[in-house]
């Protein structure tokens, strides 16, 4: 079940991050509750494996969160190569599952909830590079987005092709 974040749900995240490879890589020195919360967002979304609208459990597996874009020269960069101004960019990042035998498919709806959002408001959905090695790169591609090279950012922002 997808659900808004709450903050009692951030012991359970910050402990699901450790228990991922690539997140050292992905949060650098920051603290996984600091890194969770440093954006101002649009969204932040759970998924939560308990059939009830009871939160918080010990069943959130997965995570993602839908911001406005930040002020980097990469964001100005995708927005000129794809025509658009700034504003009509949303920014999807922070989504990482447990690994476990669905995460794929959980991953999966998340992203696909996220950018379903996203393009109901009328907006680009753009992937947060700074968080791409917490998402298979298999599912961007099978959702449709490509790789927007910019000079200052590796690796490069992927953006929602239409």
């Amino acid at each position: 079940m997808l659900r808004e974040r709450s903050n009692d749900d951030l012991d359970r995240l910050c402990d699901l991050l450790g228990e991922l490879d690539e997140h050292a890589r992905v949060l650098g020195t920051r603290h996984p509750r600091d890194w969770l919360q440093e954006v101002e967002t649009e969204r932040s979304w759970v998924f939560d494996q308990a059939p009830v609208r009871v939160a918080p459990t010990r069943n959130v597996v997965g995570h993602v969160q839908i911001y406005l874009p930040p002020e980097a020269r990469w964001v100005r960069e995708v927005a000129a190569q794809t025509s658009r101004q700034v504003g009509e960019l949303l920014v999807i990042g922070r989504l990482f599952v447990k690994p476990a035998k669905h995460d794929y498919g959980i991953a999966r709806y998340l992203l696909k909830e996220s950018v379903k959002h996203v393009e109901t408001r009328g907006r680009l959905p753009v992937l947060d590079p700074a968080d791409l090695a917490l998402i298979p790169p298999t599912l961007c591609t099978k959702l449709g987005f490509t790789e927007l090279h910019t000079e200052d950012h590796t690796p490069s922002p992927l953006i929602r092709a239409e």
